[in-house]
Protein backbone atom coordinates (compact mmCIF):
# COMPACT_ATOMS: atom_id res chain seq x y z
CA UNK A 1 0.00 0.00 0.00
CA UNK A 2 1.01 3.52 -0.93
CA UNK A 3 2.07 5.93 2.04
CA UNK A 4 0.57 9.20 1.30
CA UNK A 5 1.89 10.77 4.56
CA UNK A 6 4.37 9.95 6.96
CA UNK A 7 5.43 11.99 9.77
CA UNK A 8 8.40 11.51 12.35
CA UNK A 9 9.37 12.44 15.41
CA UNK A 10 8.12 15.81 15.10
CA UNK A 11 8.31 18.33 18.28
CA UNK A 12 6.96 21.84 18.03
CA UNK A 13 7.10 24.32 20.74
CA UNK A 14 5.41 27.89 21.59
CA UNK A 15 7.68 29.52 23.91
CA UNK A 16 8.23 27.10 26.72
CA UNK A 17 5.27 25.35 26.06
CA UNK A 18 5.99 22.06 23.90
CA UNK A 19 2.75 20.84 22.50
CA UNK A 20 4.49 18.19 20.34
CA UNK A 21 6.63 15.50 21.62
CA UNK A 22 7.92 12.72 19.20
CA UNK A 23 5.08 12.49 17.17
CA UNK A 24 5.20 9.80 14.41
CA UNK A 25 2.60 8.01 12.27
CA UNK A 26 1.89 7.17 8.79
CA UNK A 27 -1.89 6.72 6.96
CA UNK A 28 -1.42 4.89 3.32
CA UNK A 29 -3.70 5.33 0.30
CA UNK A 30 -6.97 4.99 0.92
CA UNK A 31 -6.77 4.28 5.11
CA UNK A 32 -8.54 6.78 7.19
CA UNK A 33 -7.15 7.75 10.31
CA UNK A 34 -8.96 9.16 13.43
CA UNK A 35 -6.85 11.34 16.05
CA UNK A 36 -9.45 12.23 18.97
CA UNK A 37 -8.01 13.10 22.70
CA UNK A 38 -8.87 16.23 24.69
CA UNK A 39 -8.63 19.61 24.04
CA UNK A 40 -5.13 20.89 23.94
CA UNK A 41 -3.78 17.65 23.17
CA UNK A 42 -2.01 18.85 20.09
CA UNK A 43 -4.56 17.52 17.78
CA UNK A 44 -5.23 20.56 15.87
CA UNK A 45 -1.24 21.81 16.20
CA UNK A 46 -0.41 18.49 14.55
CA UNK A 47 -2.54 19.03 11.68
CA UNK A 48 -1.23 23.01 11.12
CA UNK A 49 1.89 21.45 11.35
CA UNK A 50 1.31 18.91 8.20
CA UNK A 51 -0.47 21.72 6.05
CA UNK A 52 2.10 24.36 6.61
CA UNK A 53 0.39 26.81 8.70
CA UNK A 54 3.16 26.31 11.50
CA UNK A 55 6.34 25.59 11.06
CA UNK A 56 8.03 22.12 13.21
CA UNK A 57 11.02 22.75 15.63
CA UNK A 58 12.09 19.10 14.94
CA UNK A 59 11.49 15.80 12.64
CA UNK A 60 10.12 14.75 9.31
CA UNK A 61 7.17 15.33 7.16
CA UNK A 62 6.94 13.61 3.67
CA UNK A 63 3.79 13.75 1.57
CA UNK A 64 3.09 11.67 -1.43
CA UNK A 65 7.20 10.52 -1.46
CA UNK A 66 7.95 14.06 -1.54
CA UNK A 67 9.96 15.27 1.58
CA UNK A 68 8.17 18.67 2.80
CA UNK A 69 10.57 19.34 5.83
CA UNK A 70 13.78 17.49 7.89
CA UNK A 71 15.89 17.41 10.45
CA UNK A 72 19.79 17.48 10.25
CA UNK A 73 20.65 17.07 13.51
CA UNK A 74 20.73 20.95 13.84
CA UNK A 75 17.56 22.60 12.50
CA UNK A 76 14.85 21.36 10.07
CA UNK A 77 15.43 21.85 6.44
CA UNK A 78 12.31 22.99 4.46
CA UNK A 79 11.70 21.75 0.88
CA UNK A 80 12.07 25.01 -1.85
CA UNK A 81 8.73 27.33 -2.48
CA UNK A 82 7.80 25.60 -5.55
CA UNK A 83 8.00 22.18 -3.91
CA UNK A 84 5.85 23.36 -1.31
CA UNK A 85 3.62 24.50 -2.89
CA UNK A 86 3.34 21.38 -5.06
CA UNK A 87 2.99 19.38 -2.12
CA UNK A 88 -0.15 21.88 -0.35
CA UNK A 89 -1.81 20.91 -3.65
CA UNK A 90 -1.76 16.89 -2.71
CA UNK A 91 -3.66 18.22 0.57
CA UNK A 92 -7.25 19.76 1.72
CA UNK A 93 -7.89 20.90 4.68
CA UNK A 94 -11.75 21.68 5.82
CA UNK A 95 -11.72 24.09 9.01
CA UNK A 96 -14.41 23.46 12.12
CA UNK A 97 -15.46 26.97 11.47
CA UNK A 98 -16.13 26.29 7.23
CA UNK A 99 -13.80 29.73 6.20
CA UNK A 100 -15.86 30.14 3.23
CA UNK A 101 -15.88 33.86 1.41
CA UNK A 102 -18.77 35.08 2.77
CA UNK A 103 -19.16 37.56 -0.36
CA UNK A 104 -18.59 34.96 -2.55
CA UNK A 105 -21.75 32.63 -3.89
CA UNK A 106 -21.43 28.80 -3.25
CA UNK A 107 -20.22 28.12 -6.64
CA UNK A 108 -17.44 30.77 -6.92
CA UNK A 109 -16.24 29.46 -3.50
CA UNK A 110 -15.61 26.66 -4.91
CA UNK A 111 -14.17 27.32 -8.43
CA UNK A 112 -11.70 30.28 -7.05
CA UNK A 113 -8.85 27.80 -6.13
CA UNK A 114 -9.02 25.49 -8.97
CA UNK A 115 -8.94 28.26 -11.75
CA UNK A 116 -6.20 30.50 -9.75
CA UNK A 117 -4.23 27.54 -8.70
CA UNK A 118 -4.93 24.96 -11.20
CA UNK A 119 -5.28 27.30 -14.21
CA UNK A 120 -8.45 25.14 -14.90
CA UNK A 121 -11.12 27.26 -17.09
CA UNK A 122 -13.95 28.39 -16.02
CA UNK A 123 -16.43 25.96 -17.69
CA UNK A 124 -14.33 23.03 -16.44
CA UNK A 125 -14.13 24.31 -13.14
CA UNK A 126 -17.83 25.25 -12.82
CA UNK A 127 -18.37 21.74 -14.26
CA UNK A 128 -16.53 19.91 -11.53
CA UNK A 129 -18.03 22.21 -9.02
CA UNK A 130 -21.21 21.42 -9.82
CA UNK A 131 -21.14 17.53 -10.41
CA UNK A 132 -19.19 17.95 -6.69
CA UNK A 133 -22.09 19.73 -5.13
CA UNK A 134 -24.64 17.37 -6.86
CA UNK A 135 -22.94 14.80 -4.63
CA UNK A 136 -23.25 16.75 -1.40
CA UNK A 137 -26.98 17.05 -2.59
CA UNK A 138 -26.45 21.15 -2.62
CA UNK A 139 -26.77 21.86 -6.61
CA UNK A 140 -29.55 24.10 -5.58
CA UNK A 141 -27.33 26.28 -3.54
CA UNK A 142 -24.57 27.01 -5.90
CA UNK A 143 -25.82 30.87 -6.34
CA UNK A 144 -26.85 31.42 -2.90
CA UNK A 145 -24.08 33.13 -0.23
CA UNK A 146 -23.43 31.65 3.17
CA UNK A 147 -25.26 33.59 5.23
CA UNK A 148 -28.89 32.07 3.28
CA UNK A 149 -26.88 28.28 4.31
CA UNK A 150 -27.00 26.70 7.82
CA UNK A 151 -24.06 25.23 9.75
CA UNK A 152 -24.45 21.70 8.04
CA UNK A 153 -24.72 23.42 4.86
CA UNK A 154 -21.85 25.65 4.63
CA UNK A 155 -19.54 22.79 6.00
CA UNK A 156 -20.78 20.54 3.34
CA UNK A 157 -19.76 23.20 0.79
CA UNK A 158 -16.21 23.71 2.92
CA UNK A 159 -15.69 19.66 2.04
CA UNK A 160 -16.88 20.17 -1.57
CA UNK A 161 -14.48 23.34 -1.74
CA UNK A 162 -11.16 21.04 -0.88
CA UNK A 163 -12.09 18.22 -2.93
CA UNK A 164 -12.30 20.27 -5.88
CA UNK A 165 -8.51 20.39 -6.27
CA UNK A 166 -8.50 17.02 -6.47
CA UNK A 167 -6.37 16.21 -2.80
CA UNK A 168 -4.37 13.37 -1.93
CA UNK A 169 -4.91 13.52 1.57
CA UNK A 170 -7.91 15.12 3.24
CA UNK A 171 -7.94 16.59 6.48
CA UNK A 172 -10.51 17.30 8.33
CA UNK A 173 -9.95 19.42 12.32
CA UNK A 174 -13.28 18.61 14.34
CA UNK A 175 -15.67 19.58 11.11
CA UNK A 176 -18.75 19.05 13.39
CA UNK A 177 -17.79 20.91 16.76
CA UNK A 178 -19.07 24.17 15.34
CA UNK A 179 -22.85 22.63 14.34
CA UNK A 180 -26.16 21.90 16.24
CA UNK A 181 -26.52 18.25 16.61
CA UNK A 182 -29.24 17.63 14.55
CA UNK A 183 -27.00 19.18 11.54
CA UNK A 184 -23.86 16.81 12.49
CA UNK A 185 -25.16 13.91 11.03
CA UNK A 186 -25.70 15.46 7.45
CA UNK A 187 -21.79 16.24 7.61
CA UNK A 188 -20.94 12.81 8.81
CA UNK A 189 -22.74 10.90 6.46
CA UNK A 190 -20.63 13.28 3.60
CA UNK A 191 -17.78 11.92 5.18
CA UNK A 192 -19.07 8.38 5.74
CA UNK A 193 -18.91 8.71 1.13
CA UNK A 194 -15.83 9.75 1.21
CA UNK A 195 -14.71 6.45 3.01
CA UNK A 196 -16.61 4.62 0.59
CA UNK A 197 -14.91 6.14 -2.46
CA UNK A 198 -11.74 4.77 -0.22
CA UNK A 199 -10.32 8.87 0.17
CA UNK A 200 -7.93 9.12 2.71
CA UNK A 201 -8.30 11.02 5.58
CA UNK A 202 -6.93 12.04 8.57
CA UNK A 203 -10.07 13.31 10.80
CA UNK A 204 -9.83 14.69 14.51
CA UNK A 205 -12.80 14.75 16.13
CA UNK A 206 -14.90 14.42 18.95
CA UNK A 207 -17.45 12.20 17.70
CA UNK A 208 -16.39 8.99 19.02
CA UNK A 209 -18.90 6.74 17.62
CA UNK A 210 -18.54 8.07 14.74
CA UNK A 211 -14.71 7.51 14.57
CA UNK A 212 -15.34 4.07 16.03
CA UNK A 213 -17.83 3.44 12.98
CA UNK A 214 -15.39 5.23 10.03
CA UNK A 215 -11.93 5.00 11.03
CA UNK A 216 -9.25 1.85 9.84
CA UNK A 217 -7.14 3.03 12.18
CA UNK A 218 -7.61 5.54 16.06
CA UNK A 219 -4.26 7.50 17.49
CA UNK A 220 -5.23 8.82 20.76
CA UNK A 221 -3.58 12.09 22.07
CA UNK A 222 -2.46 13.21 25.51
CA UNK A 223 -0.39 16.30 26.37
CA UNK A 224 1.27 16.50 23.52
CA UNK A 225 2.26 12.90 22.99
CA UNK A 226 0.52 9.68 21.19
CA UNK A 227 -0.61 7.77 24.08
CA UNK A 228 -2.10 4.93 21.88
CA UNK A 229 -2.40 4.10 18.39
CA UNK A 230 -4.81 0.78 17.18
CA UNK A 231 -8.07 -0.04 15.10
CA UNK A 232 -11.25 1.42 16.47
CA UNK A 233 -12.03 -2.26 17.75
CA UNK A 234 -9.38 -2.44 20.17
CA UNK A 235 -8.77 1.41 21.23
CA UNK A 236 -12.23 1.55 21.88
CA UNK A 237 -12.90 -1.77 23.02
CA UNK A 238 -9.78 -2.92 24.91
CA UNK A 239 -7.41 -0.04 25.22
CA UNK A 240 -4.19 -0.35 26.62
CA UNK A 241 -3.37 2.41 28.24
CA UNK A 242 -5.09 3.96 31.59
CA UNK A 243 -5.34 7.30 29.98
CA UNK A 244 -7.03 6.14 27.36
CA UNK A 245 -9.67 4.44 29.22
CA UNK A 246 -9.80 7.59 31.52
CA UNK A 247 -10.78 9.81 28.67
CA UNK A 248 -13.31 6.96 26.87
CA UNK A 249 -14.89 6.86 30.11
CA UNK A 250 -15.35 10.38 30.85
CA UNK A 251 -16.42 10.33 27.32
CA UNK A 252 -19.22 7.85 27.84
CA UNK A 253 -20.33 9.83 30.77
CA UNK A 254 -21.44 12.99 28.93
Amino acid sequence: MMEILSVKQIYKAFGSSQVLKDISFSVSKGEILAVIGPSGSGKTTLLRCVNQFETIDKGEITVCGEKMVSYNGKETVYAGKAQLRNIRLKIGLVFQNFNLFPHFTVLRNITEAPMAVLKKSREEAESTAMNLLGKMGLADKATQYPYQLSGGQQQRVSITRAMALSPEILFFDEPTSALDPELTGEVLKVIRGLAEEHMTMVIVTHEMAFARDVADRVVFMDGGVIVEEGTPEQVFGSPREERTRQFLLRYSQQ
